[in-house]
């Protein structure tokens, strides 16, 4: 995919999938509808021993937000 581009640094392999969120893969550029409350993250792609670099939305924010127990949560959330 041309909107992709690969790097290795110490050994290690990462993916820049651009505006892409890292969990679902939708688009969070301006205009997307998910552009607003994106944050750059990465995650490890183990099945491709690599680590996508890319953003998270707030749709799968809130997903894992809603996934945590009431003491997880006020720790995750501070």
């Amino acid at each position: 995919d041309p909107q992709y581009s690969e790097r290795e640094v110490m050994g290690t392999s990462y993916l820049d999938i651009g505006n892409q969120c890292v969990h679902c893969r939708k688009d969070t550029s301006f205009g997307s509808g998910r552009w607003v409350d994106r944050y750059p993250a990465q995650i490890v792609d183990e099945d491709n021993d690599i680590i996508l670099d890319g953003y998270c939305c707030n749709v799968c924010e809130q997903e894992y937000i809603d996934s945590l127990d009431e003491k997880e949560k006020a720790r995750y959330l501070g």
